[in-house]
C-alpha cells in the first residue's frame, strides 16, 4: 500500500537509508533532520510503501528542484515492483505540477542505475561524487 509520507516516518527513511547497499551513504555526513522536514513540506512531497512490518521503502520528490531527491526500498523487499510504484506516483505528482523534465542521481554502476536505465531514464554525465545523472521527460 502507497500512502503520502508524514515527517513521524523519517526515522523509518533514515533506518532504509542506512541499510548496507551498492549506493551507500557517508556516514561522516549524515543528512539532517531538517533536510528530510523541507523536502516533505516545504520543496516537495513523499510517500511510503508499507507492507505487514510497517514501511519498506519511499520517495520524496522535489518540485523546487525537479528531482527525485530519495528512492529507497528495504533489500527484503527489492525486485517485488515497490521501487516502481513509489518512482511512478512521485513522478506522476511532478507532472501534475507542471515539471516536465525530472532529475535524479545514483551511485555509479549500483542497482539502482541499472533500475532507472531498465524504466528508461536517460543516463547524464558521471559526477565528481562518484553519482550520476538521470532524467525523464514526460
Amino acid at each position: 500500500m502507497i500512502r503520502e509520507a508524514r515527517l513521524t516516518d523519517i526515522p523509518d527513511f533514515i533506518r532504509i537509508r542506512q541499510q548496507p547497499s551498492d549506493n551507500p551513504l557517508d556516514q561522516s555526513k549524515p543528512i539532517p533532520m531538517l533536510c528530510y522536514q523541507q523536502y516533505l513540506t516545504k520543496y516537495g512531497k513523499g510517500w511510503v510503501h508499507t507492507g505487514k512490518h510497517g514501511i519498506c521503502g519511499y520517495v520524496i520528490s522535489s518540485k523546487k528542484e525537479s528531482t527525485i531527491w530519495a528512492l529507497f526500498v528495504e533489500q527484503n523487499y527489492q525486485g517485488q515492483g515497490i521501487g516502481k510504484a513509489l518512482l511512478q506516483t512521485a513522478t506522476r505528482w511532478l507532472n501534475q505540477n507542471g515539471i516536465d523534465k525530472i532529475y535524479l542521481s545514483t551511485a555509479v554502476n549500483s542497482q539502482a542505475e541499472y533500475f532507472y536505465q531498465h524504466l528508461g531514464w536517460h543516463r547524464g554525465s558521471p559526477l565528481e561524487t562518484g553519482q550520476v545523472t538521470y532524467t525523464s521527460s514526460r
